[in-house]
């Protein structure tokens, strides 16, 4: 029986071995098939050419018939015109300067798509706060570099912070700051942070019915930019030159007529991906303590969930950077309960005082959303000083949010977060609220963002060629 064993053991390892990719040198690269032709199609709105606060732009996607567009490949391309008045006496009139972690993003209230019949595809409602914390979730050289040359965003990423007013604040930093002077005007290029756009697939938008288009709701004058202290006007501003870039893929006509034979059977054609769902609350001024703030969601599977607070005010001040000027309510311990069991069954546990300063495990559950924990070559746009500042009526913001990773099976293909969609218990995030200037809740009003990162299925249909989403 050994003997058999042994021998069982030796003809395993054998099946297990293989030459190293470093040294085969026969190997031939391969043809890619099908054969794609490959352009750059660029894409305009059909709905004007400038647009102001809390206006709309819609980019349809005008696409040939039979083809394929690579989402992952493309980008928006927008002037920022500063239209604020002059002001009497100002040093510097009317220079207004991004947020420094969103950058351009920060122009982006609601991100929409609809199918051609009209349908909802995608929603993310505050798309600037949650792309500002992404980015802060980055590495700094990737925020200083990249998203600095095409968002605006801050250079000195990791000892940046969001200015948060307290009266006399926002003075435009020009030595860390993109900032855009009075009739002037800058070009920027953003790339969305879209389910249907960063899906590892094609998306077959010249095969589905009618034609779908993106909505961009814009915010309010005052949410994406901060101006100069010295100045007495209101910001104004316009977006112009909207360009979505779009690289397009055409077969030949032998796949496309396979493609639409396999639609024209009934078999839809379906793809995955991730996308962001917010829902939203509010705390009210003079809350204190223990805090349970409840929050209805429907999604089959959530991977994380994210919550973070910001003044209510701030989110139009001129002197505040309303997208990531995030508050943490000098919170001491919190947890979720989801489908009624509690998430983690200990609660995170917070201390943040003079002698005894302990904020690892908070950042942690953030980090671990992004199945970054232990990994060395990872790192963020935040640090020990600007995690969390002591008082909340001062200057800066925090760059903390509360967050829990959902996800059974993390970095897989499979879909294994939290089944809400049959629960009819609600979402809860229970918290314990501190006291004095630690708790913005104590002396004002609290917007609260929750963010469900979730799985999301798009579906081509092969009856009507409608493109769905189901999540």
């Amino acid at each position: 029986m050994s003997q058999e064993i042994g021998q069982s053991s030796i003809d395993f390892a054998q099946d297990l071995t293989e030459v190293p990719s470093v040294l085969r040198y026969s190997d031939i690269l391969k043809v890619g098939s099908p054969l794609a032709d490959l352009q750059y199609h660029t894409l305009i709105p059909s709905n004007g050419n400038s647009y102001g606060p809390q206006q709309q732009i819609r980019i349809p996607f005008n696409v040939p018939t039979d083809s394929f567009c690579n989402l992952k490949g493309a980008y928006i391309k927008f002037r920022v015109n500063n239209t604020t008045a002059s002001a009497t006496g100002a040093t510097t009139p009317g220079k207004i300067a991004l947020d420094p972690f969103a950058g351009v993003g920060a122009i982006i209230d609601t991100w929409r798509i609809h199918s051609g019949t009209g349908a909802l595809i995608e929603e993310i409602q505050h798309y600037n706060a949650i792309y500002a914390l992404m980015t802060s979730l980055t590495p700094p050289a990737h925020t200083q570099s990249s998203l600095n040359i095409m968002d605006g965003t801050s250079e000195a990423a990791l000892t940046q912070q969001s200015t948060c007013g307290a009266g006399s604040a926002g003075v435009v930093d020009e030595a860390a700051r993109v900032s855009i002077l009075r009739t002037k005007s800058k070009t920027f290029t953003h790339v969305p942070m879209s389910g249907l756009f960063q899906s590892d697939r094609l998306c077959p938008l010249g095969f589905a019915s009618g034609t779908a288009y993106i909505e961009i709701t814009l915010p309010q004058a005052a949410t994406p930019f901060i101006a100069d202290s010295d100045e007495a006007s209101a910001v104004s501003w316009t977006i112009s030159n909207v360009e979505l870039h779009v690289p397009v893929l055409r077969m030949s006509p032998e796949f496309n007529n396979s493609f639409r034979g396999l639609l024209a059977s009934g078999l839809p054609i379906s793809w995955h991906s991730s996308s962001f769902h917010n829902v939203q609350t509010n705390i009210a001024s003079g809350s204190v303590g223990n805090t349970t703030l409840t929050m209805a969601t429907r999604k089959r599977s959530v991977k994380s969930v994210i919550t973070m607070f910001r003044k209510s005010t701030d989110t139009n001040d001129q002197k505040v950077d309303s997208v990531s000027a995030r508050k943490s309510l000098g919170i001491t311990e919190y947890n979720y309960t989801i489908g009624g069991l509690k998430l983690p069954s200990k609660n995170v546990a917070i201390a943040n005082t003079a002698d005894n300063v302990d904020l690892g495990e908070v950042y942690a559950n953030l980090v671990g959303c992004l199945s970054n924990i232990g990994n060395i070559y990872s790192s963020t746009a935040m640090n020990a000083d600007t995690f969390i500042v002591a008082d909340e009526t001062g200057t800066v913001a925090s760059k903390v949010a509360y967050a829990l990773d959902l996800e059974s099976y993390g970095s897989s293909s499979v879909q294994s977060g939290k089944n809400l969609a049959n629960s009819g218990l609600p979402l809860n995030f229970e918290c314990n609220l501190g006291s004095g200037t630690a708790n913005m809740a104590s002396s004002a009003d609290v917007l609260v963002d929750c963010f469900l990162l979730h799985d999301v299925v798009y579906q081509l249909s092969g009856l009507d060629g409608n493109i769905t989403s189901s999540a």
